[in-house]
């Protein structure tokens, strides 16, 4: 099986690399580091912001192009791991995909980042909280505290969730990675509070009906226009505690 079949459209977790200087380290199990190689692109998280970069691969040769990141400042290790990860990455030279396990080697044949195969969460069933909403006058901005804007895509073509006030119901449809969201109804409660509540829910609404593509990355949801511009960045919300 060629590297192109195995390496392609699989998402990869980041479980080692090796520094400049030859030093191997173990990626912390806490820090996302991932990578989905796709349509000669190769994206995901470096440990604390996302990235993109564009790929080559020709038999076993990998040439990765110059990585493009958003700027988020984390807390260690996951820059420390940030920014190995994508040193490595300018010096891959090669791909081997073995026993479920990718490596990638530089020039002289040394293995300089190894991965693990990663689930995705999938996009129907799912139950998806927000985390940013575009707010319509050009730029994202994280949600209004103790608010939860949800939504969950389902099987029937239907999508339902709050708007952070209240309960909206829609139509979705998928083809590959776009995505068209119509025809959302919502009911007509004012809230009262926290201050911009009804703000967000007009701007979350808006948002969904101008997102064109999907993309999943492991527990996130990120939704956004024709441009690239985000409109929705979703994380999966974790089942209710059992009671009793």
């Amino acid at each position: 099986m060629s590297p192109m079949t195995t390496l392609e459209g699989r998402r990869w977790r980041l479980v080692g690399l090796r520094t400049a200087d030859g030093v191997w380290e173990t990626v912390p199990p806490d820090v996302e580091a991932t990578a989905l190689f796709q349509e000669g692109a190769i994206s995901g998280r470096g440990g604390c912001n996302g990235f993109r970069a564009s790929y080559e691969l020709a038999g076993d040769r990998l040439a990765v192009g110059p990585i493009m990141s958003t700027r988020m400042a984390c807390a260690e290790p996951a820059m420390w791991v940030e920014s190995g990860y994508h040193a490595a990455l300018a010096r891959v030279a090669s791909a081997r995909v073995a026993d479920d396990a990718l490596e990638l080697l530089d020039g002289s044949g040394d293995v300089v980042l190894a991965f693990a195969p990663d689930a995705v969460t999938p996009l129907v069933g799912t139950a998806w909280r927000a985390t940013a909403i575009n707010s319509g006058r050009g730029g994202v901005v994280s949600l209004v505290e103790d608010t939860a804007v949800t939504a969950t895509f389902e099987a029937d073509g239907r999508v339902a969730g709050s708007g952070g006030c209240n309960p909206y119901t829609g139509g979705y449809r998928v083809n590959g990675t776009t995505i068209a969201i119509r025809d959302v109804a919502s009911t007509l409660r004012f809230c009262l509070g926290p201050e911009g509540v009804m703000d967000q829910e007009a701007a979350y609404v808006a948002a969904l009906g101008l997102a064109t593509r999907w993309a999943l990355d492991g527990p996130r949801l990120d939704l956004r226009d024709d441009d690239g511009a985000l409109q929705v960045a979703f994380v999966s919300a974790p089942p209710p505690a059992a009671s009793g």
